[in-house]
């Protein structure tokens, strides 16, 4: 927030500079963002008085003018402005005077001296709003009666220093010049010297004689308060409001909206003002917007509201939203005679809603968003009443409308003071306290070590002795805080086994020359519906964002699988023709309503090129689980989005810790990839249950081996290593079982395969007979026969 100095010095007493003013309340907590003075933009500019015009003998539009600079001799200076005349006061810029378009020097203007310009208020860059002028058309015409050789930003109301105020939203009191003094006269321990405000009601009639006002919802108006000034007389502020306007940012308008301006930055209050002729039935309706409801807001943009939206109303329709922006069709012009002046204070959470709804931020939503103090109301549309009898603009009608339903209570907090003194590191006496609040105009009392305070209405932001500590400390200053040498417990650092695990999968399979990849964890429904998963399948329940960036991020996956096929997408896409990938991440599963998701652990490999299929990726698999020690059982079955004659399970105990396989080609096709993609799926949470601490070794054999091979004819449907291990657990002293052939022919009949093993025998503490080995063989062959009709093939 904006503030000039000389309007903070109106209501307290600030004899120091603007620097060290600055300091002070920096050190208090009250931030500043800058400091910056009125009028920088130009220099050596005076009040000249034209003691002579004639036109230029060498010139059609050129002028020669005498003008008085308070230098004793007049000056010469060539103008070629057409309103430039004998008599006039004007702004004479010197040689060697800085604009805002160059330097001024002593020159020659067709053969004449000009020793300076008489300058125009774009060329001074001085508002028409701050100073009246014609603009480029002309010079500028002072009209006071100022001597000359005057600094011209005296007469401009320049040269003052603004102190750039940045309040944060926890002190809503501080965004007024009645708040900043407030605290100022605390940090100075100067007077505050608040304004008497009396009001000459000089109008006719009451105040129901001109408008009905209806509050409809208690809830989002906390207190709405209104006055009727007549025989309105619109026409320009006086100098001295323009200039404080202009110090603190905003654009002087007229007499009535200026006010208004004026009352907000100065109370913190803000206002607004109808044209009671544009309002229907002069009834103002504080109420919620109807659903489609239309309204064209002051700046000529047309919005389109919903049943949430707080809107002051007249008989017919909406004129107006509220604590945001007024309507267009009521707004004062320069024919308006009676005026309708609204102070409230609106609910600052739909206040903020609603102007984010409508993407508006104006200087009044910002104050009602960071809370507006009610018990203000009236006060400030009363100051805001006794202005229009000081610009003497209208006759302020008899009578007020003032609808508080729930009238702000009075709040005490107690604080022991010893309490306070714990608190804050500082000793600091109860009397220094109490005196110190007392300076906040926090009516406060000490007794028996435990301060008494009321906690004045505009201070919103205090609630408990927690509030009353830092207040004291703020004031009695943070450099008293004792400086000590930091006194911590360092805590050595160490991983988890949960993340000890993780990085022993990726060095696995970084062994096996995967690479890792990231993906985020949400992304679009549509990609699990191209999975092609059936309805009921658990993974369509996913985990909704109720904010998210876009559809195409707007759930938690619960599988890694599109995420995986989108990347390999990508890559294939750029031309990428061979990949081995990894990723380590969470699933996410709901639950119950109102709970977090339960997250689980899971690896996604996959593998794509020319040098790749099905066995590379199952053997990275099989290679991963003796990793941590885990044998698993294989089964020829897998999810839907996985080729029907290419997919596989690893299970330990029924329990399946691995999907892997081929994906389906219709499932490839949706996500753009034109070649075979195999993809596994490991529950890493299942994996690492299930390893072995120590796998243990053996000693070197002593004994030799015997092989024997074994070629059998099955059915097509018999799985090499469900045969695989039957054999293993047929007999004793087998030491290994490897597939080693697989074979199709016309000459096996129909729907029959061959599979071939060699099968190594040992004996830990002798060499192994042909009989038994002969005996196991036999064993062997029971088992097979008997399980899955095996023949030895001929």
């Amino acid at each position: 927030m904006k503030v000039p100095m000389k309007w903070l010095k109106e209501y307290v007493d600030i004899d120091i500079s603007s620097e060290e003013y600055a300091k002070q309340m920096i050190m208090t907590g009250t931030a500043v963002e800058g400091i910056e003075a009125t009028g920088a933009q130009f220099d050596k500019v005076v009040v000249g008085y034209v003691v002579s015009c004639v036109d230029h003998p060498n010139s059609d539009h050129l002028h020669i003018c005498m003008v008085d600079v308070g230098q004793g001799e007049p000056i010469q200076i060539v103008c070629g402005a057409p309103n430039v005349h004998t008599g006039m006061r004007v702004a004479a810029a010197l040689d060697g005077a800085h604009l805002p378009g160059g330097k001024i020097k002593k020159s020659k203007m067709r053969g004449e001296i000009s020793n300076g310009m008489l300058c125009s208020g774009p060329e001074l860059d001085v508002p028409a709003g701050l100073y009246p002028h014609i603009g480029d058309e002309g010079i500028l015409e002072i009209t006071e009666d100022v001597a000359p050789g005057t600094d011209v930003k005296e007469v401009f109301g320049l040269g003052d220093d603004i102190i750039d105020f940045e309040i944060l939203a926890n002190r809503p009191d501080c965004l007024s010049v009645w708040g900043l003094a407030r605290e100022s006269s605390a940090v100075l321990n100067r007077h505050f010297i608040m304004p008497e405000i009396e009001v000459e009601a000089n109008g006719k009639g009451r105040f129901e004689d001109y408008a009905t006002v209806k509050v409809l919802d208690d809830e989002a108006c906390r207190r709405y308060c209104a006055r009727v000034v007549t025989n309105v007389k619109i026409g320009p502020s006086p100098k001295w409001m323009r200039e404080y306007l202009y110090g603190a940012g905003v654009r002087p308008i007229n007499n009535i909206v200026d006010i208004t301006n004026f009352v907000m930055l100065e109370t913190g209050q803000p206002m607004h003002a109808f044209d009671l002729s544009k309002v229907r039935d002069q009834t103002i309706v504080v109420r919620k917007a109807y659903p489609g409801e239309k309204l064209v807001t002051l700046d000529g943009k047309e919005h389109l509201l919903d049943e949430t939206m707080l809107v002051i109303a007249d008989h017919e329709r909406a004129t107006g939203l509220a604590g945001i922006m007024g309507g267009e069709e009521s707004e004062i012009v320069s024919d308006t005679a009676s005026v309708l002046f609204e102070s409230a204070a609106f609910e600052r959470a739909n206040n903020r809603v609603t102007a984010r709804k409508l993407g508006m931020r104006t200087e009044a939503s910002g104050r009602f968003e960071k809370g507006v103090n009610p018990d203000g109301s009236l006060e400030a549309l009363e100051r805001a009443c006794m202005l229009v009898n000081m610009l003497e603009c209208g006759d302020v009608v008899p009578g007020v409308f003032d609808h508080n339903p729930n009238p702000v209570m009075p709040k005490t907090i107690e604080a022991s003071v010893e309490r306070i003194c714990r608190r804050n590191g500082v000793e600091v006496s109860g009397e220094d306290m109490e005196e110190i609040l007392n300076r906040l105009f926090i009516d406060t009392n000490l007794c028996d070590g435990v301060l008494t305070c009321d906690i004045p209405t505009f201070r919103q932001d205090m609630d408990s002795d927690a509030d009353i500590a830092e207040e004291v400390l703020r004031m009695y200053g943070y450099d008293h805080i004792p400086s000590t040498l930091m006194n911590a417990v360092t805590m050595p650092g160490y991983r988890s086994k949960r993340m000890i695990f993780a990085d022993r999968v990726k060095n696995a399979l970084v062994g096996m020359g995967m690479y890792e990849i990231l993906n985020y964890s949400f992304i679009s429904p549509k990609w699990i519906d191209a999975l092609g998963l059936d309805e009921g399948d658990a993974r369509r329940e996913t985990v909704r964002i109720r904010n998210p960036l876009g559809e195409d991020t707007s759930v938690m996956r619960t599988t890694l699988v599109p995420s995986m096929l989108n990347t390999v997408a990508g890559n294939l896409n750029r031309g990428i023709p061979e990949g081995r990938l990894f990723e380590l991440s969470k699933t996410f599963w709901p639950k119950g309503a109102g709970e977090l998701p339960e997250e689980k652990n899971a690896l996604c490999i996959a593998l794509f090129g020319a040098d790749v299929d099905f066995y590379t990726l199952k053997n990275a698999v099989v290679w991963l689980l003796a990793e941590f020690g885990v044998k698993a059982s294989v089964k020829a079955e897998g999810c839907v989005y996985y080729h029907p004659g290419r997919k596989a399970t690893f299970e330990v105990d029924g329990k399946t810790i691995a999907i892997f396989g081929e994906i389906h080609p219709d499932v490839a096709e949706r996500f753009d990839i034109e070649k075979r993609i195999y993809i596994a799926e490991i529950d890493l949470d299942a994996l690492q249950a299930l390893e072995k601490d120590f796998y243990g070794v053996r000693p070197i054999p002593k004994f030799p081996a015997v092989t024997r091979d074994l070629a059998l004819v099955v059915d097509e449907e018999v799985g090499a290593g469900t045969m695989m291990e039957a054999i293993q657990g047929a007999v004793k002293n087998l030491e290994e079982v490897k597939l080693f052939d697989i074979y199709r022919g016309v000459k096996l009949g129909f729907n029959r395969k061959s599979i071939a093993y060699s099968l190594t025998f040992r004996a830990p503490d002798r060499t192994l007979t042909d009989e038994e080995i002969s005996t196991a063989m036999e064993k062997i062959l029971k088992v097979l026969k008997e399980r899955f009709n095996a023949e030895i093939r001929s």
